[in-house]
């Protein structure tokens, strides 16, 4: 960067660094050229011949102390001038670091204005690698102390070349301490030329910046920063990382708590104190392990708590006073230190199954037999198991779910049901007030007098599954339901019975399916069986029929969706005091085409038919 200015002494001065290069060494030079033209006050260039200038280098572009100066003589021809800056007195490493500006005077003259300098080819390399991050930086202190004493005598590669012609490691010159570096068997060996590449059962050396070998991890860094490797497989996660793995989505670390009597009563003085106890279960190692104290008291300075452990005879001090107040809230041992005793030490990474029992006193004597106060307490363990997984979030699976051998994937598909009747007949009331919403959308008197059907049903999901609220197994031929009654009374006097099917069709094009079954209806009386699907009415019955009726029905499933199926089978007529119900599929209808598959969704759905 050049820098150009004019002093009022008729001078000016063009002043431009350049650092010199080495062709044979790419070290940084220590001297920086400054170029400069001198001109006369009319702009032309000053007479041949030399010139004191001085030369200072700043932080701020005003003001401030120099950082460094130098007083040179430069040979002026037609003007033009140079200066090795850094050649009269040394140019510190801590000065370039600092450095921003520099300023020039003229022999008497004032300083002229300074300029910013610039960087160039090798002020650019330096900046690259002051910039270069580093992902694990060793410094000495970071060092074990051996490790660093023995380094500090490390041997020089040129002292490797005197070997003694014996071969012991003891004559070789200037010998390092290698208790840290390298085994003294490792080094007794020494082949007869001298050379390093020579030694047998040499110690791996990685080179800077490249992987360890095949079998070998990385274990840290060396001083020169070389990896440090040895020998292993891959590098193991602590038993309980899984909860780390997955972001807390999947753990398997459990507490277990066990609390016990509640609202016990704490004697003013009592000298054995309130002892409660509880049986710990072999619920698995224990990780950590607290007790939850929430006590009330009418001085809980005067409160003294005790824990005892299973077979063991000296009690853990939870508690020994020391808080005013009436009340205490605790977690101790997680939260909140206890007094004496160290459980995590005593029970950390064992089982605590067996008695645990809490003692609480009130040191106090208010009035003697007065309940003065009352606590609750539990013991909790948190365990590490190798036999359970807890699962925070939804799990999707590709592949087959194995459940104690059985897959469930293969398990047989499930489907809702449904019976009702829909009025009282000796007390004249219709059931639920007459209420649609607790009888899939379609209030009981429809259903009753009214030639209900199933697609009048609500698309909503929340009213479907207030009425199919029972499910069953599916198989090809299966039985809903099948009842007789006495009492016919009226059309009032009537039961339905409903399944609700979930089937999802798995292939990009529609599949037709035919199902089979027995029904039951008696449109005389507006009672009508009938079948919905995806909402649309496929199928109504338009007769009186018993328990030997049969309807069959061919419908399309579309391709990539799970549609809905609803049957209703309503009451038969009535004969000699007696009415029926059935409804039931047969012909193995239920066992679908290939393409299709029952789904039980319906707690998960969208509300829609196919959705």
């Amino acid at each position: 960067m050049c820098l150009h200015s004019r002093n009022l002494l008729a001078l000016a001065v063009l002043a431009c660094t350049a650092f010199v290069t080495s062709t044979a060494f790419a070290a940084v030079p220590a001297v920086s050229l400054i170029e400069g033209t001198l001109a006369t006050a009319g702009g032309g260039p000053a007479a041949d011949g030399n010139y004191g200038i001085k030369i200072s280098l700043y932080k701020d572009a005003v003001g401030g102390v120099a950082l460094w100066g130098e007083q040179a003589t430069v040979a002026v021809s037609s003007g033009q001038f140079q200066h090795p800056l850094g050649s009269v007195a040394g140019l510190p490493q801590a000065v370039i670091q600092t450095a921003a500006y520099i300023g020039i005077a003229v022999a008497t003259d004032p300083e002229l204005q300074r300029k910013p300098l610039h960087a160039v080819l090798f002020a650019a390399r330096a900046g690259t690698a002051e910039a270069v991050a580093c992902s694990a930086c060793i410094s000495a202190v970071h060092l074990d102390a051996q490790l660093a004493a023995d380094l500090k005598g490390a041997v020089k590669a040129s002292e490797l070349a005197d070997v003694a012609k014996s071969g012991n490691y003891s004559d070789l010159n200037g010998a390092p301490p290698v208790s840290s570096l390298a085994k003294v068997s490792d080094l007794k060996k020494v082949a007869l030329s001298g050379s390093y590449k020579d030694l047998i059962d040499q110690p791996i050396v990685p080179a800077v910046n490249t992987a360890c070998g095949t079998n070998l991890v990385v274990k840290g860094f060396k001083a020169d920063g070389s990896l440090d490797c040895t020998a292993g497989g891959a590098a193991t996660l602590p038993p309980d990382a899984i909860g780390q793995v997955t972001n807390g989505v999947m753990v398997n670390t459990f507490v277990e708590s066990l609390a016990g009597k509640k609202d016990i009563g704490i004697l003013d003085y009592a000298g054995p104190g309130i002892t409660d106890s509880v049986n710990f279960p072999n619920v698995g190692l224990a990780k950590k392990i607290w007790v939850d104290m929430v006590l009330t008291n009418s001085d809980t300075k005067s409160i003294k708590i005790e824990l005892y452990a299973p077979n063991l005879a000296t009690p853990y001090l939870l508690y020994n006073g020391g808080k005013a107040g009436a009340s205490l809230s605790m977690k101790f041992n997680l939260d909140t230190p206890i007094e004496s005793g160290d459980l995590n030490k005593d029970w950390v990474g064992k089982s605590v199954a067996g008695t645990w029992s809490i003692t609480v006193r009130d040191l106090s004597d208010n009035v003697d037999g007065n309940v003065d106060g009352k606590f609750n307490w539990s013991l909790n363990v948190e365990t590490l198991s190798n036999n359970k997984l807890s699962v925070k979030g939804n799990l999707y699976v590709d592949g087959n779910v194995i459940v104690t051998g059985v897959n469930q994937a293969a398990t047989t598909p499930r489907y809702r049901w449904a019976v009702w009747a829909n009025y009282d007949y000796w007390s004249g009331n219709w059931f639920a007030g007459n209420n649609s919403a607790m009888f899939g959308g379609v209030a009981p008197q429809t259903w009753a007098d009214g030639n209900g059907l199933a697609s009048q049903m609500s698309a909503d999901k929340a009213v479907l599954r207030t009425l199919f609220n029972k499910d069953g197994r599916i198989y090809p031929n299966l039985m809903v339901w099948a009842e007789t009654w006495f009492g016919c009374g009226s059309s009032t006097n009537t039961k339905h019975a409903s399944a609700l099917f979930r089937i999802k069709n798995n292939t990009a094009a529609d599949i037709t399916w035919k199902p089979q079954w027995y029904y039951t209806s008696y449109s005389g009386w507006s009672e009508q069986a009938s079948f919905a699907f995806n909402g649309n009415n496929i199928w109504q019955s338009s007769n009186n029929c018993g328990p030997q009726c049969t309807a069959t029905a061919t419908v399309t499933v579309p391709a990539g969706k799970t549609s809905t199926a609803i049957f209703v089978s309503s009451s038969n007529p009535c004969s000699s005091s007696e009415r029926g119900l059935i409804l039931a599929f047969y012909n193995g209808s239920l066992a679908l085409p290939v393409g299709l598959e029952f789904v039980d969704d319906l707690d998960i759905a969208a509300n829609g038919w196919n959705n």
